[in-house]
């Protein structure tokens, strides 16, 4: 059985990975990119992202296999500058994201305490069996 689906995650964070700190102009060269679950960031900046469950839809008659799933995306970013500094880093991711064709469930919240800036957003796309990235 083709289980394209569970590769998402991976795909999606690579993108994103190389687009704000892998290619030659990437805005954000130090940042650090992790799927890894981040209780206690260290480094900074750091962005985590973290694929929430997937949805199945695009059922047909035969239901034997996936033929498309609702992707629900979050992102969560740390800096030990300004919240203007986080706001600007994850307004990056945003705009990744919308490259990718996501759409903005939850726009950024951006927070202070401490002298670390935290910042969250949600994303979500319907991605068929055999849609590009």
């Amino acid at each position: 059985m083709d289980n394209w689906f569970s590769d998402l995650e991976e795909k999606i964070f690579t993108q994103l990975d190389y687009m704000l700190t892998g290619k030659p102009d990437a805005p954000y060269p130090n940042l650090i990119c992790t799927t890894a679950n981040q209780n206690n960031v260290t480094v900074f900046p750091t962005l985590y992202l973290h694929e929430l469950a997937p949805v199945e839809t695009g059922n047909d008659l035969d239901n034997q296999t996936v033929n498309a799933v609702i992707e629900t995306i979050e992102i969560q970013v740390w800096t030990n500058g300004t919240e203007e500094d986080c706001r600007k880093l994850i307004s990056a991711a945003v705009l990744e994201m919308k490259r990718m064709r996501f759409n903005v469930t939850g726009f950024p919240d951006v927070q202070t305490d401490n002298k670390v800036a935290f910042g969250i957003a949600r994303f979500r796309r319907v991605f068929g069996k055999g849609d590009p990235l």
